[in-house]
């Protein structure tokens, strides 16, 4: 008996391990980023929140195959694979699903102010069907451009991602995820095809 009670609290500690391991998934980022979209009066949902966290497993799995050199941006038939991949991706309106129930988001600090050269405005980029081809996905796929997109969680962060979906008003629930990708923070946002985030920097 004694010999059983060991070996069911091995399993036990070992169970609880895997269920720890496996929730950590998401950056730390997450709780902050809950609480900004709380401030912006925006709620998360478990059906949103699994559409942007299979997002997301998708784009680690492609980057890291690129990381691994299993897939490279150099070869067209890889480029191929690739584009192949995110068509796929039927839930979101992105892939070659017209009815698509989903649209994607992606934190990008990547628009410059005219004002401005050398401050960049973040916001939250659509992804759109124009963007899944060959010439768009070595770009943004790139570990230059996840590096330059990476949700940093600063204060002013959140307040930029608070500012952009008060801006939204049609947008009251969302999914999110904020996973790692090339070792830097990504910051994805799945909402419901019919509501719309909007577009322009945070900043304007």
């Amino acid at each position: 008996m004694k010999l059983f009670k060991k070996v069911l609290a091995v399993a036990l500690v070992g169970a609880m391990a895997v269920s720890m391991l496996t929730a950590c998934g998401d950056s730390s980022k997450t709780a902050d980023i809950k609480n900004a979209l709380k401030d912006a009066g925006v709620k998360t949902t478990t059906t949103l929140n699994t559409e942007a966290k299979n997002a997301a497993a998708k784009l680690d799995t492609l980057t890291q195959k690129i990381d691994k050199q299993e897939l490279s941006l150099s070869k067209d038939e890889d480029v191929k694979k690739i584009v192949t991949e995110m068509q796929g991706m039927n839930d979101f309106s992105f892939s070659n699903n017209s009815s698509a129930p989903y649209d994607l988001y992606i934190w990008t600090n990547g628009v410059a102010n005219q004002q401005n050269s050398g401050h960049n405005y973040p916001y939250l980029m659509k992804l759109q069907q124009r963007h899944i081809n060959a010439t768009v996905l070595k770009r943004l796929l790139s570990k230059n451009f996840i590096r330059q997109g990476e949700f940093k969680g600063t204060s002013a962060d959140l307040n930029n991602l608070e500012a952009l979906l008060k801006k939204s008003t049609d947008v009251k629930s969302v999914g999110i995820s904020c996973k790692k990708i090339y070792g830097y923070d990504v910051l994805l946002v799945a909402v419901p095809s019919t509501t719309q985030i909007d577009q322009t920097p945070a900043g304007e």
